[in-house]
């Protein structure tokens, strides 16, 4: 499906601006917070709801910037973020989100002609037909992917469960080694002569010696 000159699926993963309409603000967003998971490593998505908010948002180089009602920012907001994409090549993906069609908005005076005419080559209606259940079919399979990704680092043991299994079985190793070199040490050693038993003849003999001793001091 083309919309304007870009696919849907192109705008959504590639960094042009554009102008995202149809659906209500929930779906609208959904698809701006998709599209912000394709640049996941540049920060979270940036939304702006007043004018105060846009200098600094636009100032970035990287990152996606979600506008979700660019016609309640007024025309002056609006002709901001066209200097934005007219003057810098380095700057966020910037998604602006319309409640009503482009041609309903120009008309009504609402939307500037030149900004509608900026970004005619990357539109995207999410009311048009089939693509409802294209976006459903592609949320789903990511949300399988994710959940695939999740489970297998749960199942993944830590470095530090790791360390500690290592380390209790460095222990027990260590301490089979001990036990085993005191058996063989204990082997090894000659076992001790009982003292001789002295014979009855022979203590009284030694008694008597010893009386006499004392006698003669």
């Amino acid at each position: 499906m083309e919309y304007g000159g870009y696919s849907e699926e192109d705008l959504v993963s590639n960094r042009a601006a554009l102008l995202l309409y149809g659906g209500n603000e929930a779906d609208r967003r959904a698809w701006a917070h998709e599209a912000a998971g394709h640049f996941a490593g540049e920060g979270p998505l940036v939304e702006i709801r007043s004018p105060q908010e846009l200098s600094s948002s636009l100032g970035k180089s990287r990152g996606v910037v979600f506008i979700p009602d660019a016609l309640a920012l007024g025309l002056e907001a609006q002709s901001q973020i066209l200097r934005c994409l007219q003057e810098r090549e380095e700057r966020p993906k910037i998604i602006i989100a319309l409640p009503r069609l482009p041609d309903e908005a120009l008309q009504q005076g609402l939307l500037r002609d030149d900004l509608s005419y900026r970004l005619r080559l990357a539109r995207v209606n999410l009311d048009a037909e089939g693509l409802g259940g294209v976006l459903q079919e592609r949320r789903r399979k990511l949300e399988e992917k994710l959940a695939a990704a999740k489970e297998l680092v749960q199942a993944r043991p830590s470095k530090k469960a790791k360390l500690a299994k290592a380390g209790a079985a460095s222990r027990r190793k260590g301490a089979a080694a001990r036990k085993l070199k005191s058996s063989r040490s204990r082997q090894a050693r000659p076992a001790r002569k009982p003292p001789a038993r002295r014979s009855r003849r022979a203590s009284k003999k030694l008694r008597s010696v010893k009386k006499s001793s004392k006698k003669r001091r």
